[in-house]
């Protein structure tokens, strides 16, 4: 046994808990990037003195005729001595022994020059701030607030020597400016806070940033490094080949062949194959399952470099079948032990090796009768379900599984019947709370020496939270992300079901177009968040107004749609359609402030009033036009267009096209809702109507009437 073995074999009963593996790498990652902060933080340091040191000269120019001239010198010469000791803590930082124990004593240092680098350039609120002159004042606050800014991005890597610089800078000067007499400087006084606040959520985006690329890359390099050790550790002799010749090789393969790494690398691939006719032969066999992306595995014949011989059992896998200049890794191990031992020993190593690739929740097996001999997964325990109940039955046999059709359990027995392998057979499990879990199982048949059928062995996943992803994917696309309601594509498909089955029963369809009244006086004058907010509180209202087997849609903007699928009398909608318009009308309370709102409502009925969807959508757009040209809070009913209208000489043209029409050229009824409800409607569109075809002025100039009559 190697002597620097034994400590690891010593500890291997005291080793900690995966978590705490885990954890201590973290911290040990986390160390490692706080260095590397503080390396870069050192560079940038380093980088940005020159700058530094020219606007120093520059600020001491423009101080000289300013203020006493002793301070300016006194001031210049701290700036530089702050300058100078900068590139001393830099000289300083790179010559020590830089380790992961020391990286917060440099931090703490970095901040305390940071602190007074600040108070140095905050004192110039104290030194060159005259009262009353806004020039001066002027050059301070865009020399402060430009070294500032400068100073998020130099001083990135670290938050506390941000802070300790940037505070001192800023907030001396905006305080003076704030205490000063006139208002305007007062003002910039604030907005120099408020600039503070926006530079500090600048470097916190800047920091978090840097620290998540740091971290990321540490990682990556350290799982480069771990797979380095696992690959030079690893029992199996594993080598990389490029077209016949050696790239790279483990050093357990090169312990095998006893050469060295260095000798192996470069050599023909047949160079240690017992004779150039098994080299062919392998060459000749792996070729099919490699081009076919599987893996090719083979005993063969080695020789060492002494001459001896031995067996090996080795893998071969392309890194790209379509491309196998890429090259192929092999791996292998000596089995001249091995073939002494019983052939079960064998048969169970192959079973195991074939699920080395697989990746799952629970592994399972089945007897030769198809009944389940063994279950096994840590996923089992987590949810505390009991096993006992599966074991010795067969999967359709289990109570506890469900979601399968009568044809899905025909195809998956013929495939067990033939023998075949099976992928991805999905179903459902209760669970011991009452609950359904998705879950997909795997399975291959397994065969003895002689080739006889032994049974079946395979994998399950739990794949729920997929099925549940996909649903909340299938949810979106059909629903209005705002307020939960249908979107038109969802609306559309109803309605046309909803004919096709009027068409078949003989009964009515119902849409109701439906707008919102003044909306956008609540937009424009309280954000689009408030408006938001009354969109949501206006849906929720429509859901409570209709029948769970009425649909309320969203068509965009303040725009709903609401279809009724079966409806027997016009009476019956008109009702609905009040209802609506009332419910809308009640204060609508966000916050502490109260928004009212009317409804402009067109009602069309299949096949009253159209023969198709996108026509019945047609006419209730029209009625909703109309029913807004008088006013709001209204409802209008459609009718077929009058014969020579501008609609009725297009037919296929859009809502769109017919609101441009001229008002007498258009087939609308209307009632208005008021206190007294909907009474009694005439055969056409029953209700209390009004025929708008005797208007003589233009559409705009209805309009201003109705919003005049209204104030």
């Amino acid at each position: 046994m190697p002597r620097d073995a034994a400590p690891l074999i010593r500890m291997s009963p005291a080793l900690a808990s995966a978590d705490a593996v885990r954890n201590r790498q973290e911290m040990l990652i986390a160390g490692q990037a706080r260095l590397e902060c503080m390396r870069l933080l050192a560079t940038l340091a380093r980088n940005a003195l020159p700058i530094s040191g020219c606007v120093v000269l520059v600020v001491a120019i423009w101080m000289w005729n300013l203020i006493d001239q002793r301070l300016v010198l006194a001031w210049t010469g701290l700036m530089g001595g702050l300058i100078a000791a900068g590139l001393l803590m830099y000289a300083s930082f790179r010559g020590n022994a830089q380790d992961i124990r020391h990286a917060a004593a440099w931090e703490r240092r970095f901040t305390i020059k940071s602190l007074i680098n600040g108070a140095a350039w905050g004192v110039l609120a104290l030194l060159a701030l005259p009262q009353g002159a806004e020039n001066p004042q002027i050059f301070l606050v865009l020399t402060l607030t430009t070294v500032a800014l400068g100073a998020t991005g130099v001083l990135a890597p670290s938050r506390t020597a941000y802070y300790g610089f940037v505070f001192p800078a800023l907030v001396p000067l905006a305080l003076a400016l704030i205490i000063g007499a006139a208002k305007s400087v007062a003002l910039v006084g604030w907005s120099m806070l408020a600039y503070l606040l926006l530079l500090l959520l600048l470097h916190d985006l800047f920091h978090r940033s840097l620290k998540s690329t740091l971290i990321k890359r540490l990682e990556s390099d350290a799982l480069a490094q771990e797979q380095q050790v696992i690959l030079d550790t690893a029992a199996e002799a594993i080598c990389f080949i490029k077209p016949h010749f050696m790239v790279k090789c483990n050093r357990r393969f090169a312990d095998l062949l006893g050469y060295t790494i260095e000798e192996i690398v470069g050599r023909p691939s047949w160079a240690w194959q017992a004779s150039n006719d098994e080299w062919r032969r392998i060459a000749r066999e792996s070729e099919p399952a490699i081009r076919n992306g599987r893996a090719y595995t083979t005993v063969t014949e080695f020789k060492r470099r002494d001459g001896s011989r031995f067996h090996a059992e080795i893998t071969g896998r392309a890194v790209d079948p379509e491309n196998l200049a890429l090259g192929m890794v092999w791996m292998g191990e000596d089995i001249t032990a091995r073939l002494k031992t019983e052939a079960a020993l064998k048969a169970s190593e192959d079973r195991f090796r074939r699920l080395v690739s697989l990746s799952s929740d629970w592994y399972w097996e089945q007897d030769a009768e198809l009944r389940f001999t063994r279950v096994s997964g840590s996923v089992f325990e987590k949810n505390n379900i009991d096993l006992s109940n599966t074991l010795g039955k067969r999967r359709w046999e289990d109570t506890s599984v469900r979601g399968v059709s009568p044809e899905q359990w025909r195809t998956h027995r013929m495939l067990l019947e033939q023998r075949k392998p099976f992928r991805d057979f999905v179903f459902q499990v209760l669970g011991p709370a009452g609950d359904l879990r998705w879950c997909s199982s795997s399975g291959n048949p397994v065969f003895d020496e002689q080739g006889r059928f032994c049974g079946y062995h395979g994998v399950g996943t739990d794949i729920t939270e997929r099925v549940r992803g996909a649903e909340r994917y299938r949810h979106l696309a059909y629903h209005d992300m705002l307020t939960g309601l249908p979107n038109r594509r969802l609306f559309s498909d109803r309605l046309e079901q909803a004919i096709a089955r009027a068409r078949r029963k003989g009964h009515r369809v119902a849409v109701m177009l439906l707008d919102l009244d003044d909306f956008k006086i609540i937009n424009d004058s309280h954000g689009h968040s408030t408006g938001d907010e009354v969109l949501i509180a206006v849906s929720h209202r429509l859901r409570q107004a209709v029948r769970e087997s009425d649909t309320v849609a969203r068509l965009g903007g303040d725009e709903f749609v609401v279809l009724l699928p079966e409806t027997l009398h016009t009476e019956d909608a008109a009702t609905v359609a009040q209802k609506i318009i009332e419910t809308v009308r009640e204060p609508v309370e966000i916050g502490s402030r109260q928004y009212l709102l009317g409804a402009s409502v067109g009602l069309a009925l299949f096949p009253d009033h159209a023969a198709t969807a996108e026509r019945l959508l047609q006419q209730a757009d029209i009625a909703m036009y109309m029913a807004k040209r008088r006013g709001g809070s209204a409802l209008q009913c459609a009718v077929e267009p009058a014969e020579g209208s501008a609609v009725q000489r297009n037919p296929a043209g859009s809502a769109a096209d017919a609101r441009k029409a001229s008002p007498a050229g258009v087939g609308i009824r209307s009632v208005s809702i008021g206190s007294a409800g909907v009474g009694p409607w005439p055969a056409a569109c029953p209700g209390t109507l009004s025929w708008i075809l005797g208007l003589q002025a233009s559409p705009r100039a209805a309009i201003r009437r109705a919003k005049v009559k209204r104030r």
